[in-house]
């Protein structure tokens, strides 16, 4: 069913409408009317004759003619009743505003359901329960009752705090920000994120989507219905949740159940989307896409009439690890022609102090041209000398004549009654404004993201690589030791599993019989480990021995090993003992796996080793790995740049390699959904070489669908 019928009525019922101005019911209808929709409108409340004006029903059923929408204005124990005279009505779409959902609890939750089986009988769909409703600015139709209507602009809201959405529809009249749907979706017990973008996605008066997000229900219809969407408009989210307390404090707004709030992020970039931490910063992009257009790359220019400002703005880039941009010679020395020999001979470009408008006008056009330069940071303070209003005009006048040039340039104009002029003539131009140098530099950075993002996903294409071993074979070792009642894998049954999927390991024995020992083509040093489902931590227990460099070592460490290991556990389970190729002097690395409630599968990669928990410089993402996707989680770790340039003594890593090490591996994770957890810690790189050194994999029968996103 269409979501026209919901969100483009032709008509609408209120259901709950009353005469009383201090009740919901009262103010949905009054908006309604006042927003000037031109539909046909039916108050329903069995208490009244009539309503501001408008003549009242006793029912839905006593409208003799048809509804599009019924928005419920009800104590919740009242709507299943309701959606049942709307089936029979053949209303096909309702707004429940009414709260005592699952955000009050088990009560709560078991009426939104009956609510949802209902709706579902009768092919209704339905925001809510707990919103506020929602704005068709094209329709005037203002079916809310928090806010008044905003301004007409090609901009759509979802937000899932109805509180939230009000206060930014305030704060959006202000900024002179408009509009073309804002909705609210409360607790969303039918419809979601993922169909709402889809829905706003077909709107030739949508641009650009924004969304306040306490939380996903659906991972897997999120992603399925809204990655087309995102492919071609900029979705901006601002996420709460991010603490364990604001997790708690989501829960209790409205019964969300929050995941992990890094899978979030991982989700989001893999889509293509572009988070924001504030509503504020959420806004400020929002001026900035709407105005200028998208920086091509981030070589960023800083233009200032100050000093201590434009410093804050190259700290600010630095926190990006960005650095401003290398003027080239001839822009230097373009520059260096028409600014006094003070000036700061670089980037930051400081014009000082006593710049005139047509000083800042020049050097901006300098800037603009320079081939160097993919967008432009610039910063005017209220100096004595300075002509805030008239540098404005200049520099407006030089962007509309200089437009075919495709150069976001991001305003910030500090100060307060000395700038107001100024500001006030910026808002209604083309400049995306700010009041500080870390906002503007904050919105250029996250713009190229946005244009990055997009490159990424529209130019992504799933490639699944050839492994030398048939799928089914690769897939039967699996199954195989589950059949046995096998759930945790030893270091050697992970890596016969790696090496299945082409994932290079260390050469590796388990040897039962310590007469085994002299048969195998040992290269020295290597390392000895106790083999025991019993003993977890070997190293502990002195159930690892490295590094060993002859034959007579290692029949010795054998035994010692063994003692030591019935010494700690005299009834441990003592199945052998590995000896592996002793790998130093490399990257260490890991890469692993597990599964989370909402996002299920997902990956995580970064900087192993014995401190992995302590230092967290890992990303994340999900199977299967493409090359773009590959290279981004690589690119989110610090460790990034060490495996580019190399470190000491160890060489830079083959990245290209390792990319496909990554590719393969979130391949394995497909084939085998058994994978509950794995953790290749560490995974060694140093130049070509790469191995799988240490690893585990506990294994289910549960096998829970990835999420799709090609």
């Amino acid at each position: 069913m269409s979501l026209d019928y919901l969100f483009e009525p032709s008509s609408i019922a209120i259901i709950g409408a009353t005469v009383k101005p201090e009740k919901v019911g009262y103010a949905i209808l009054k908006n309604i009317i006042d927003g000037g929709y031109k539909g046909q409108i039916f108050p329903v409340n069995p208490k009244y004759e009539a309503i501001l004006g408008l003549k009242a029903y006793k029912s839905v059923e006593d409208i003799k003619k048809d509804v599009d929408l019924a928005i419920i204005v009800v104590p919740i124990k009242l709507v299943p009743d309701i959606m049942v005279q709307l089936g029979k009505k053949g209303i096909k779409s309702a707004v429940v505003i009414s709260a005592g959902g699952k955000e009050t609890g088990e009560e709560g939750k078991k009426i939104e359901e009956e609510i949802l089986s209902i709706a579902k009988k009768y092919n209704i769909r339905f925001l809510g329960p707990n919103c506020f409703g929602f704005i068709n600015t094209e329709l005037n139709l203002n079916a809310n009752f928090g806010s008044s209507m905003p301004l007409k602009g090609d901009t759509a809201l979802i937000s899932q705090s109805g509180a939230l959405f009000a206060s930014i529809l305030d704060w959006a009249i202000s900024e002179n920000i408009g509009f073309s749907y804002c909705i609210s979706t409360g607790n969303m017990a039918d419809l979601e994120f993922g169909e709402l973008i889809n829905y706003l996605g077909t709107k030739k008066n949508v641009k650009r989507i924004l969304i306040y997000m306490e939380s996903i229900y659906d991972a897997y219809k999120f992603v399925r219905y809204s990655k087309e969407v995102i492919k071609k408009l900029p979705v901006i989210i601002t996420k709460s949740g991010r603490t364990e307390a604001g997790k708690k404090a989501a829960v209790s707004h409205t019964g969300a159940l929050a995941g992990k709030d890094f899978l979030y992020s991982a989700c989001f970039e893999r889509l293509g989307a572009l988070r924001a931490d504030t509503v504020e910063l959420m806004f400020d992009l929002t001026e900035a896409f709407s105005k200028q257009p998208l920086p091509e790359g981030n070589r960023f220019a800083i233009l200032t009439n100050a000093g201590g400002p434009g410093v804050l703005s190259a700290d600010r880039l630095g926190n990006w690890n960005i650095k401003p941009a290398q003027l080239e010679k001839e822009t230097f020395i373009r520059l260096d022609s028409i600014l006094p020999p003070a000036w700061s001979r670089g980037n930051p470009v400081d014009i000082l102090g006593d710049a005139t408008p047509e000083r800042y006008r020049q050097a901006l056009e300098i800037l603009l041209e320079a081939k160097e330069i993919d967008g432009i940071v610039g910063i005017l303070t209220p100096q004595f000398m300075t002509k805030p209003y008239e540098t404005a005009k200049e520099v407006v006048n030089l962007l509309y004549e200089k437009r075919e040039i495709k150069k976001p340039f991001y305003f910030s104009v500090l100060g307060g009654e000395k700038v107001k002029s100024a500001r006030s003539f910026l808002d209604k131009s083309s400049i995306a404004t700010y009041e500080t140098p870390e906002e503007a530099v904050d919105c250029m950075v996250l713009a190229w993201k946005e244009h990055y993002l997009k490159n990424l996903v529209n130019n992504d294409v799933i490639i699944k690589p050839e492994f030398t071993i048939p799928e089914e074979k690769r897939k039967a070792f699996v199954k195989e030791l589950l059949s046995k009642g096998k759930k945790l894998l030893s270091v050697y049954e992970t890596k016969q599993l790696l090496q299945k999927y082409d994932i290079p390991v260390n050469k590796t024995f388990l040897v039962k019989e310590k007469e085994e020992i002299k048969s195998l083509d040992i290269e020295f040093p290597v390392v000895v480990k106790i083999q025991s489902p019993d003993i977890l931590h070997k190293t502990d227990i002195g159930g690892v021995i490295f590094p060993v460099n002859s034959i007579q070592q290692l029949l010795s460490a054998f035994d010692e090993v063994i003692n030591n290991a019935k010494t700690y556990k005299p009834d441990a389970n003592i199945e052998g003992v590995i000896i592996e190729q002793f790998i130093k002097d490399g990257f260490e690395l890991i890469l692993g796996s597990s599964k989370d409630r909402i996002f299920g599968q997902y990956i995580v990669f970064g900087t192993g080793g014995k401190f992995v928990e302590f230092v967290k410089d890992v990303s994340f993402g999900f199977p299967p790995l493409t090359k773009n996707f590959a290279q981004l989680l690589m690119e989110n770790t610090n460790i990034y740049n060490l495996l580019k340039k190399g470190f000491r003594n160890i060489p830079p890593a083959n990245l290209e390699k390792l990319k496909t090490v990554l590719i393969r591996f979130s391949y394995m994770l497909v084939e085998n959904p058994e994978i509950e957890e794995i953790d290749i810690n560490p995974l060694m790189v140093k130049g070509d070489d790469i191995f799988a050194v240490d690893g585990r994999i506990k294994l289910s029968k549960t096998t829970e669908k990835h999420l799709i996103f090609d």
